[in-house]
């Protein structure tokens, strides 16, 4: 035994009572508790006359390993291990697109950073209503939510709001997104936890229900089958570092390409009643109840509740989605300490330090470049001092001026939050990046002196201050060390700059769904009075955060604003309103009232039993005027359609047709694909060209054609009269007039040259028919048009005709083409000539299941003739009023389309109607 292990055993077997010491037994095997080694350190430090640092002891857990530290010959110093996961030529970038926590003194992210400004310690708070939960918002019975362990059901909740956050609530069938989860302690007070409970009835399947509603082996499948995710759905137990882990976790798996998006998160939700008696000086609780970490007066940690999510998607994906990105994870890695160290429990050196350096790594990022670090940091007398040097040590090589980085930890402001507790420093730290703000770590006011601040990269945070601009981009690292052993680090990186975009003075549609009435009334009131105190934020970037809706959502609402301030106004409005869950008789359920969400403010998507159908258009013919370019040129989609066709939109009937091709191609692009089209008159044209028959080049040339030769007719004039058809045959009999469109029971159009009509106004008016002349000098569909139809004929046979990918309810006969069939070239001589069966068509497609029909105009035409024809049908036109009277009725509309890439408004979480589930 060499001079300095003799000093170093005698002075340890005279703190553990005279007995003999092996110098190559660790010290905790040896009996040398936290208190001892305090007091070794003191003995040990006046033998030798110089420091020694509390991570020696713990470090170099032998004799014979400390005096070989103290004696400057030891040759276990940790190497800087091997590179790995080197980062490839690929983006291996992620983003944290969404995120969702409930910490105490703060029940969401917004709270949680004010807090965090404020240098608000909300250490000892309790979480509110942990033992409630929307049971029903889920699906789950009552009886499952009372089996459920709280800690499970409240990650449930904020799962779903981290992907609220991200933007895909109810994610499509085709996303993967993986779960990464972890849950606390069951330390549940005076009932023993969940998964030990014992049913009465003694009913096995009981006790197997009792089991799964309480393990952590079902936490993050019951995530995943709750919100539909198909991504991996793996639990995660490390314990104080279990967040963190999953973090990293989730990353490898998009990286992998195992899934498309991950959410990783932790539920610790224990309600563990303070100790009973007075504090025991060896254990990690403070006497204080107060966590001061890296700060002289530390004393130890305090635990708390928590339960956090975050969402995360490769970052080339995020950006080219248009997604909100909340901070960048350049790289993360996790190490294990191994046996190199004084006992299980004991943190390491040179196991953090590796963990960093990896992260690092994988980041691409050099030392010198974090600008803050988010500690472990638990106050704790043995802990910090070791983490300390193991961040030194990481953190040190390269280049970079010392007291560059500032370093921190959320314990002392919400406590030690478990198997939370990385998920806390990380969603701290992201704000901060997001914010380029430093906020303070609360209760540190005198920095530890036996930590070598002069010596390390690191500063205190004792006040909130501004990021320090540096030549490059801020950065971050988060540590999170779990007992046993498990290390984990993320270097984070602030997002990119934000896509602005700009103010369209444009009116927005903004959508809201919810399961029901209540929920959706509840949404509704909540956005109100959240764009009442943020009424600077953009219109758009509030409904492109609410463009996907809930599971299960079987209410809908809709209003449109130009500014926020409207929107709350209109929200005030459709709040106000009647509820109703049925139209009143007469009534228009959905199609033109002067505001967005209609008349009827909160009902189910349908009305009744009658289910959302395929949808009709009708394009319109000619004779409701001349159509308005102007009103549409801003809209991408139609003006693409309009533009090759220029030069022939001075003339009338060519005009109509790529006007109604143009806005159908505009519904389509917002997500309303028809099942089936009918035209009138004219129409028809545009109808074939929407169903795939023509195309739109072919319909313009024979559209030209048709109008030159039907103008070479003569001058005629057309009738439309309100009244049976008995009546309007018997007109067209006595007057030698022709029989040009049968509308509906009681409209009908008469057509012939002049004389003829002179005669027909004549009977028409001793028979008191209600008539009025429609604005044409041309008598279509009557006799007059025998002259041109072999021309006709000829220019209908020369098109490029294809078949039907739709039912075309052709108005020439009253009947319905089916998709796959070819229409015959005859269809467009017809309709010239003989009557428009508008009735009849529209009856077919009632008889096939067609109630909702989107009529290809500007102003309503067709609605009037449609709803006398089907009484129980509903029209709608292109604008917010339309557009939000089919989301109500369920039309899954393509809200992207709609509202355009941008920002989204960082909105509060659906609110949960909670219901008590005691524990």
């Amino acid at each position: 035994m060499t001079g300095t292990e003799e000093r170093i055993a005698a002075a340890l077997s005279g703190l553990l009572g005279g007995d003999p010491v092996d110098r190559n037994v660790p010290f905790p095997a040896l009996g040398l508790t936290s208190l001892l080694g305090t007091r070794l350190r003191v003995r040990l430090e006046r033998e030798f006359d110089r420091p020694v640092p509390a991570a020696a002891l713990t470090e170099h857990y032998t004799v014979t390993a400390l005096a070989r530290h103290l004696d400057g010959t030891d040759r276990t110093e940790p190497r800087p291990p091997a590179r790995i996961g080197a980062p490839a030529a690929v983006d291996r970038r992620v983003a944290v697109i969404g995120m969702a926590a409930r910490f105490p003194g703060a029940p969401d992210i917004d709270a949680f950073w004010r807090n965090l400004r404020a240098g608000v310690c909300s250490v000892g708070e309790p979480l509110s209503d942990v033992d409630s939960f929307d049971a029903a918002f889920f699906g789950v019975s009552p009886r499952e939510a009372e089996r459920t362990d709280p800690a499970h059901r409240l990650l449930l909740e904020t799962c779903y709001h981290a992907l609220e956050d991200g933007g895909c609530p109810d994610p499509d069938d085709g996303t993967r997104i993986g779960v990464f989860a972890g849950s606390g302690m069951n330390l549940y007070g005076p009932q023993p936890p969940y998964f030990l409970r014992a049913d009465a009835t003694g009913d096995p399947l009981d006790a197997v229900a009792e089991l799964i509603g309480g393990q952590g082996d079902f936490l993050a499948t019951r995530v995943a089958y709750h919100l539909g995710l198909t991504g991996p759905a793996v639990t995660v137990q490390s314990a104080c570092s279990t967040s963190l882990v999953a973090v990293h976790l989730a990353v490898q798996a998009l990286l992998t390409g195992d899934a498309d998006l991950a959410l990783a998160g932790a539920a610790a939700v224990r309600r563990t009643p303070a100790p009973d008696g007075p504090p025991d000086p060896e254990y990690i609780l403070s006497p204080s109840g107060v966590v001061r970490a890296f700060d002289a007066a530390d004393d130890g940690t305090v635990g708390g509740d928590g339960v956090a999510a975050v969402l995360l998607k490769p970052l080339e994906r995020a950006l080219a989605d248009g997604d909100t990105v909340h901070a960048v994870i350049l790289g993360s890695a996790v190490t294990n300490d191994g046996r190199a160290k004084a006992g299980f429990t004991a943190p390491s050196v040179r196991g953090h330090a590796a963990a960093v350096r990896h992260a690092l790594e994988r980041a691409g990022a050099e030392p010198h470049t974090i600008g803050y670090l988010e500690a472990h940091g638990t106050g704790t007398a043995v802990g910090d001092p070791i983490e300390f040097r193991a961040l030194t040590e990481a953190l040190t090589a390269g280049p970079g001026p010392t007291g560059r980085t500032g370093l921190g930890s959320v314990k002392p402001s919400v406590g030690h939050l478990d198997t939370c507790a990385g998920m806390a420093g990380l969603i701290k730290t992201v704000l901060m990046l997001r914010h380029g703000e430093l906020v303070p770590t609360v209760n540190t006011t005198v920095p530890d002196p036996r930590l070598a601040w002069s010596d390390s990269p690191f500063f205190p945070l004792t006040g909130q201050a501004p990021w320090p601009a540096g030549p490059g981009p801020r950065r971050a690292g988060v540590s999170s060390l779990g007992f046993g052993g498990t290390n984990a680090h993320v270097v984070l990186e602030q997002p990119p700059a934000p896509a602005v975009a700009g103010a369209s003075g444009r009116e927005v549609l903004v959508p809201l769904a919810a399961p029901d009435q209540a929920s959706l009334r509840r949404r509704a009131e909540q956005l109100r009075d959240w764009l009442r105190g943020h009424d600077d934020v953009p219109v758009g970037d509030v409904a492109r955060r609410l463009h996907t809706g809930p599971p299960r959502s079987a209410a809908r609402l809709a209003v449109s604003g130009r500014t926020s301030r409207e929107v709350a106004d209109a929200l005030d409005a459709a709040l106000a309103a009647p509820q109703r869950d049925e139209p009143q008789h007469g009534e228009d359920p959905v199609a033109f009232g002067p505001v967005a969400f209609g008349p009827v403010a909160f009902g189910p998507v349908a009305f009744g039993p009658v289910a959302f159908g395929p949808v009709a258009f009708a394009f319109r013919g000619q004779g409701a005027g001349a159509v308005d370019f102007a009103a549409l040129r801003d809209e991408p989609v139609f003006r693409s359609v309009v533009e090759p066709f220029g030069e022939v939109l001075d003339r009338p009937q060519a005009a109509q047709v790529v006007f109604q091709v143009a806005l159908a191609r505009l519904w389509e692009s917002a997500g309303v694909r028809p099942g089936s089209v009918v035209g009138h008159s004219l129409g028809e044209l545009a109808a074939l060209c929407t169903a795939g028959a023509l195309p739109l080049a072919e319909a313009v040339r024979f559209a030209l054609v048709r109008e030159e030769l039907t103008r070479s007719t003569g001058t005629g004039r057309m009738l439309a009269i309100s009244a049976p058809v008995d009546v309007a045959l018997d007109a067209a009999a006595a007057t030698g007039a022709d029989l040009a469109a049968h509308n509906a029971p009681t409209s009908h159009t008469l057509s012939g040259p002049e004389a003829l009509m002179d005669r027909a106004e004549s009977w028409l008016d001793r028979h008191r028919v209600p008539h009025r002349r429609l604005p044409m000098t041309t008598a279509y569909h009557s006799h007059l048009m025998e002259p041109v139809l072999d021309r006709l004929a000829e220019h209908a046979r020369d098109l490029d005709w294809h078949p039907l990918r739709m039912p075309w309810a052709c108005a020439a006969d009253g009947e319905c083409l089916p998709a796959g069939t070819v229409p015959e070239a005859d269809c467009l001589v017809r309709q010239v000539r003989y009557p428009v069966l508008f009735d009849p068509a529209l009856r077919t497609l009632r008889a096939a299941g067609t109630r909702d029909f989107v009529e290809i105009a500007p102003t309503p035409v067709l609605r009037d003739f449609g709803r006398r024809v089907l009484p129980d049908s509903a029209w709608y036109l292109w604008g917010p009023s339309g557009l939000a009277a089919l989301y109500r009725r369920g039309a899954p509309l393509d809200w992207a389309a709609l509202n355009g890439p941008g920002p989204r408004a960082p909105l509060p979480g659906h609110p949960f109607a909670r219901r008590r589930f005691p524990w």
